[in-house]
């Protein structure tokens, strides 16, 4: 095959979400995913509110959580008669925040950071520093650096703080104890910024403000260096006061682990009522049955489909036999980011159109990468898995429980009941425990 068609398919099978102007290559994957119609419920969860709502959505990493989100932006942003648009202002938090650290000024300044950027490129709506510029004057001198805020620097001057926030440890910390104690007056000035967006974008027809801040389920979560708690509980629990006190709509992604915590109730009270989870695509029937499941490998086969017909390519050109790609759908557990990547790497690994050997080389690596993280704790929440799709969660299992989620080694559904299953990267290997019992009798 030519090198300039193995360029096409490889780049079509991107693992990043899709964009606006890529409708095209959405398949729907709703009915095997258990029908959570979850664009539809976030978004009428703000069309019927009169106030600002406060919402979380949670999956694990691959599972289409910013795919979701992208429909959603869609559905809000539609204009029809009946009802005006809202505009929605996507911020990327691995943009503007290091995943390592994050805390609640990081968030604070990102947002309003975009807000000012968005409204200014696509509507033409210059926000003025108001209440900010007395926070900024406070700060100029612990950054080192001469910057002015003038009736047009809102934009510039967040962006300056966000380099310093992301790329620099040492200015992170000057700025966040220089924020901390003064947290109600920055709030303060953000709902002033957002008041005047929404005044601006009324008058330009618009129905109210909506900010999507994405990926902070990715945060690292570790333990707080001084709360007592992770980073996930520290910034959603402790500061859910802060996150929820903005006055427009707003919707955060929230670590998958977190969801699944001791914390899973206070979260729902704290955000909305309800707690959105998408879940993997289901390719296997629930344990311990764990046999294929014909819907889902077919609805995988169409994210294929999609992504050849972009480009002018059939199904033959990128596998060997139609056997051959449905073992790589079934190692993917159901996660359609994990689809992208494995293709991407059995494309490099055996060339095209795919054979055994790529799907071998993926199966491979995705089984060290799990053997060389796994602990003996881990192994009983497996077994457990394995044996029965639930879980009985002990204080004995908790930790190894999120750390399972976290990792993607233990899989959510949401098809007729919640399930759990092992990812399918776990068949090769077995409880070291088990091993030494047996070499011992």
């Amino acid at each position: 095959m030519s090198d300039d068609l193995a360029r096409k398919i490889y780049r079509v099978f991107d693992p990043a979400p899709l964009r606006p102007g890529q409708q095209d290559l959405y398949v729907d994957l709703d009915a095997v995913r258990g029908h959570t119609n979850i664009v539809h419920r976030m978004s009428e969860k703000i069309r019927l509110n009169q106030g600002a709502t406060c919402q979380v959505l949670t999956g694990h990493r691959g599972s289409g959580k910013s795919t979701e989100l992208w429909r959603l932006r869609t559905e809000l942003e539609r204009h029809n008669d009946e009802e005006p648009s809202y505009f929605v202002v996507p911020v990327q938090a691995d943009d503007e925040l290091d995943r390592n650290d994050v805390d609640f000024p990081d968030v604070l300044i990102a947002i309003v950071r975009q807000l000012a950027h968005q409204l200014r490129e696509r509507v033409k709506i210059e926000l003025k520093p108001a209440h900010f510029a007395d926070r900024f004057s406070s700060l100029k001198r612990l950054l080192g650096e001469a910057i002015s805020f003038d009736a047009t620097e809102l934009n510039l001057g967040l962006t300056k703080l966000t380099a310093s926030i992301k790329s620099s440890p040492e200015a992170r910390d000057r700025i966040r104890k220089a924020l901390e104690p003064d947290t109600d007056n920055w709030l303060a000035a953000a709902n002033d910024v957002i008041g005047q967006s929404i005044l601006g974008l009324e008058k330009k027809g618009y129905r109210g403000l909506v900010i999507i801040v994405d990926d902070l389920d990715k945060m690292i979560v570790r333990p707080h260096d001084s709360a007592g708690c992770t980073t996930s509980e520290y910034l959603f629990v402790h500061r859910s006061a802060q996150l929820t006190a903005f006055k427009c709509h707003l919707i955060y992604t929230l670590p998958l682990e977190l969801a699944y915590s001791h914390h899973e109730s206070k979260i729902k009270q704290l955000y909305g009522g309800h707690l959105p989870v998408v879940p993997m695509t289901k390719i296997f029937h629930k344990p311990p049955k764990s046999t294929p499941y014909k819907a889902g490998i077919e609805r995988f086969r169409a994210v294929i489909d999609a992504r050849l017909k972009e480009i002018g390519v059939g199904p033959n050109d990128l596998f060997e036999s139609d056997r051959i790609r449905d073992d790589l759908i079934k190692l993917t557990g159901g996660q359609p980011t994990e689809l992208m990547s494995m293709i991407r790497e059995a494309i490099i690994t055996d060339d095209l159109p795919i054979g055994r050997a790529g799907v071998n080389r993926c199966r491979i690596e995705s089984m060290r990468s799990y053997r060389r993280m796994l602990r003996i704790d881990h192994w009983p929440v497996i077994e457990e898995v394995r044996r029965t799709g639930q879980v009985v969660r002990t204080s004995e299992n908790e930790t190894a429980f999120r750390e399972l989620l976290d990792s993607r080694a233990i899989l959510v559904y949401n098809n007729d009941d919640e399930w759990y299953g092992v990812n399918p990267a776990l068949g090769g290997l077995e409880n070291p425990a088990s091993k030494s019992s047996e070499a011992e009798s």
